[in-house]
């Protein structure tokens, strides 16, 4: 046999089991070394992405404490120690998966923790439980962040979109990081940080305003600490002896730009203006006991404020600077009068002493009254000057203009144009032939009709004779056959040569609540005289009666009443015996 012929290898049963158990070894091996594999994979997923938070102190946080977002937990504390270089302290967490989003420069993190703090409580809920991180993402385009700096003062404002400012102020008058900031009496931000400025004669202030208010911080707008006040010129802040301090706001225009750094007042200005408001001068030959801040009253309601108080230009008066209200502007016009007001008053004659006080704060700020005659003069813009008097002449308290005011003005609003209407006849008397003449004011409306007093229409019948019509220049013969008439009011028509301004049937209305207000258009008024719903009630069949105690004067008959919130015509002021009604247009066209 040849010594090159395959050698058979002879096993025993044994070596064969021992051989298929390696075989099966290495493969239970493998097995294991991807299921491991497989898990370290699966546990690194599911711790999310690292980060660092760098804090100056720990405030007793620990690893396995939470982070939160809008009371959710989205990530835990792996780790807490101490910086390197012993600044402060180092928290590791780790997101949980899906929200990497909130690791975004900009974002900020804060360790939430009990505090109590005058008019402000919050993180009870840590006393009993454990601490934990809270957050506020950064904007979602920003690049992504690993490590941050995070907040030593937990933030009190946590849910809308916000922006950082910084304020300079002259002292910081207890100011503390956590304080609001409040606008129209709500918050709209937070102080994040109280420094000393770099040269050290003021104080940065770091405000951070959210939602909305993030548009407030334009040029030009103000800033300054609200605190306690309480002099015998000035009480105000009180509400922070309970609350604590507060940085108070007075914005800009829409119109101005953005800005992010500011100068803060050192003090309140002197009033807050506001769109629509009417800034006036007073000229006095003395201050009359007036400061910054003092009321400015008509009829004894409070209706603005006196804004500063120094001297003329040339020294020879005092100048008063004076803010009236929106809603209140429309009082003032050219021929108002004002006196200064204030102190105690006394009168003693043999039936006994009388003593009229002003209000607290006029009597302790001064104050200044107005009045408006009952025929008002045009109204004024913003820098007119008035003469302010020690004393009011006697007739200018009895001064009683009806004006609206509030939503109720009627500046700038389309009125119907009143048009004269004039009746003429010749009668006799023994023998004498006399021209006798009636008139009245009407209103044309574009159905061609002309709409009068149902008294004028009487007269007219009452001549038993001819009767000629005068509208605007033209006449044409009187037909009572031609006339209708419904309750107070009559229609006739008018000839088409008379070229008149006509008001649309369009816009005649008879609504009306207690609420309304009416105004009376009369090319004698030198505006609308105004009528108050409550001065009127309803009158059957139709129509509404005018209280008694409301003076109108016996021109006015047939003037055209227009509600001023609608601006539609609502009827004609009539005289009727002894009162006066405004009758509708509405229920002559039915």
């Amino acid at each position: 046999m040849s010594s090159d012929a395959p050698q058979a290898v002879i096993r025993t049963a044994e070596q064969s089991a021992q051989a298929r158990l390696k075989t099966r070894l290495w493969w239970l091996t493998g097995i294991c070394a991807v299921l491991a594999i497989g898990l370290v994979v699966t546990s690194l997923q599911s711790q999310g992405e690292p980060i660092t938070i760098h804090f100056e102190d720990g405030h007793g946080l620990k690893a396995g404490d939470t982070l939160r977002y809008r009371g959710i937990d989205v990530g835990a504390v792996s780790e807490v120690s101490i910086s390197e270089d012993l600044s402060g302290v180092d928290v590791g967490v780790l997101l949980s998966p899906g929200n990497e989003r909130l690791a975004v420069q900009g974002s900020q993190f804060w360790i939430e923790r009990a505090r109590v703090r005058l008019g402000q409580v919050s993180g009870l809920d840590t006393v009993l439980g454990a601490k934990y991180l809270g957050v506020i993402p950064g904007d979602q385009e920003a690049p992504p962040a690993r490590e941050f700096v995070g907040l030593e003062t937990p933030l009190s404002i946590t849910r809308g979109d916000s922006t950082e400012i910084r304020v300079q102020f002259p002292a910081g008058e207890g100011l503390e990081v956590g304080d609001t900031v409040r606008y129209r009496g709500i918050s709209v931000g937070e102080v994040t940080y109280v420094e000393l400025s770099e040269s050290a004669d003021s104080v940065m202030v770091g405000v951070r305003l959210v939602g909305a208010a993030r548009r407030l911080a334009r040029v030009g707008s103000q800033f300054w600490i609200e605190r306690p006040r309480l002099d015998l010129t000035e009480i105000r802040g009180l509400e922070t002896l309970i609350g604590g301090r507060y940085i108070a706001m007075e914005p800009a225009t829409d119109e101005a730009a953005l800005q992010s750094e500011f100068v803060g007042l050192a003090a309140p200005p002197p009033l807050p203006r506001r769109s629509g408001s009417l800034e006036i001068e007073l000229d006095a030959p003395n201050r009359l006991g007036l400061v910054r801040g003092a009321p400015i009253t008509y009829r004894g309601l409070e209706v603005g404020r006196v804004s500063n108080v120094g001297l003329s230009s040339d020294g020879a008066t005092v100048k008063i600077g004076a803010v009236i209200d929106t809603e209140y502007a429309e009082l003032v016009r050219s021929n108002s009068k004002w006196w200064a007001i204030g102190g105690i008053k006394i009168d003693a004659n043999l039936r006994g002493v009388h003593i009229a006080v002003d209000s607290l704060s006029a009597w302790l700020r001064g104050g200044i009254a107005f009045a408006t005659p009952e025929s008002p003069g045009p109204r004024v813009v913003t820098g007119h000057r008035f003469v302010l008097e020690a004393e009011p002449l006697p007739e200018w308290l009895e001064w009683q203009p009806r004006i609206a005011v509030g939503h109720h003005r009627s500046y700038g609003q389309e009125f119907p144009r009143p048009v004269r209407v004039v009746a003429s006849w010749q009668a006799s008397w023994l023998g004498l032939y006399r021209r006798h003449t009636a008139h009245c004011w009407s209103v044309a409306l574009n159905d061609g009709s002309l709409r009068v007093p149902t008294s004028f229409v009487e007269e007219a019948v009452a001549a038993n004779t001819e009767v000629k019509i005068e509208v605007a220049g033209k006449s044409f013969v009187f037909n009572a056959e031609q006339v209708t008439r419904a309750g107070g009011l009559a229609a006739l028509k008018f000839p088409a040569v008379a070229r008149l301004d006509t008001w649309p049937t369009s816009k005649v209305s008879s609504a009306w609540t207690s609420q309304s207000v009416l105004l009376v258009v009369n090319p004698e008024l030198s505006e609308p005289l105004a009528l108050d719903g409550t001065r009127l009630s309803v009158l059957k069949p139709t129509g509404l009666k005018i209280a008694p105690g409301v003076p109108i004067s016996e021109t006015l008959n047939g003037s055209p009443v227009v509600d001023a919130q609608s601006g539609k015509l609502n009827g004609l002021l009539i005289q009727q015996e002894e009162s006066w009604v405004v009758a509708h247009l509405s229920d002559l066209s039915r």
